[in-house]
Parts: structure tokens; C-alpha cells; sequence
């Protein structure tokens, strides 16, 4: 059973064939153009993303036979320059990742020793207060 409403599932496919219809009709406008043909191209001109273009296989074979008719990539290079930019983009996420989880640690360290000083004084304050007390 699937996790949506059929309603649900109706209208994202309905909504999927709508932007790829923008999309081979961008991909159309810019071919007839002579404009240069590249995934960025086609989802600014189509308004969706470029993860899209990427993901729907009739879509990307197709962006890819125009830009390499274009001259402008070749197959070969097409794919290397993808996977140097996306292991490019991998790896500077990773640093930052690393980089926010270090200082993340540095500051929950920060946070606990304050706790603890506070705990401290609380104590201390609690004791000072049973000695007035009287039962």
C-alpha cells in the first residue's frame, strides 16, 4: 500500500508531466535559439530545479544530446565535469560539515561546564539556606 492518497499521487504526477512539458518546450526555445544548452539553462528558463533535470532520465539524455549537438561538452567530458564539480561540492560540504560539528562539540563542552558551575552554586546556596531553616 502505498504511503499517499491516491488524490495525492494523481496530482504529483500531474504536476511532474506539467514541468516536463516547460521543460522540453524551454529545451526547445533554447535549441531554436542557438543559445547555449546546459541543465542551469533549461530550469531557469523552465523554473525548476536543476535536481530535477538531473533525476528524470528522458529529460537529462535528452539536455545532454542537445548540449553535446552544440559542441559545447563532449559524452566523455560531460561526466567528468560532473563528478569533479559533485565530489568537488561533496567534499567542501563535508569540511563544513566537519568544521559545524567541531565547533558544535566545543560548545556543548562550553554549555556543560557552566551547567556544572551552576549546579555547584545551587548547592552551595541550598546548604547555606538549610543552616536558617528552622524545622
Amino acid at each position: 500500500m502505498s504511503p499517499l492518497p491516491e488524490h495525492l499521487l494523481q496530482a504529483t504526477r500531474s504536476r511532474t508531466e506539467k514541468v516536463e512539458k516547460r521543460a522540453r518546450a524551454a529545451l526547445a526555445q533554447l535549441a531554436k535559439a542557438g543559445a547555449p544548452i546546459s541543465f542551469t539553462a533549461v530550469a531557469r528558463k523552465t523554473a525548476v530545479s536543476t535536481d530535477f533535470l538531473y533525476k528524470h532520465p528522458e529529460l537529462r539524455s535528452l539536455i545532454e544530446r542537445h548540449r553535446t549537438k552544440g559542441g559545447q561538452v563532449t559524452g566523455a567530458r560531460s561526466a567528468e565535469a560532473d563528478s569533479s564539480s559533485t565530489s568537488a561540492a561533496v567534499r567542501a560540504l563535508g569540511a563544513r560539515l566537519a568544521q559545524q560539528r567541531q565547533s558544535h562539540h566545543q560548545e556543548v563542552a562550553l554549555l556543560r561546564k557552566a551547567l556544572e558551575v551552576t549546579q555547584g552554586e545551587n548547592l552551595a546556596l541550598r546548604r547555606r539556606l538549610a543552616q536558617y531553616e528552622v524545622d
